[in-house]
């Protein structure tokens, strides 16, 4: 079963300031076949983490309804400090 990706709009907007942008978006649509996505770590209880070279995707997982929420998208040592 696949997932619908979505992104958060903080998660947007710090996309949009990298570089290689499309290299993350391509990690990103990976994440329709989660589990099977790749390096992912379960960081709490529905949060999860997704390595993409330097950088760091944080998601939310909703089971009942097939979604991933990308809540926010950052370098390593930026990104968890969000939580």
């Amino acid at each position: 079963m696949t997932y619908r990706v979505f992104l958060h709009k903080k998660a947007h907007k710090n996309l949009e300031k990298f570089s290689d942008r499309e290299r993350i978006r391509s990690h990103l649509l990976k994440l329709e076949k989660f589990p099977d996505s790749g390096d992912l770590i379960r960081i709490e209880d529905n949060i999860f983490r997704m390595r993409i070279g330097e950088y760091r995707a944080l998601f939310k997982v909703y089971e009942e309804e097939k979604v991933i929420v990308i809540i926010n998208i950052d370098v390593r040592g930026k990104v968890y400090k969000s939580l």
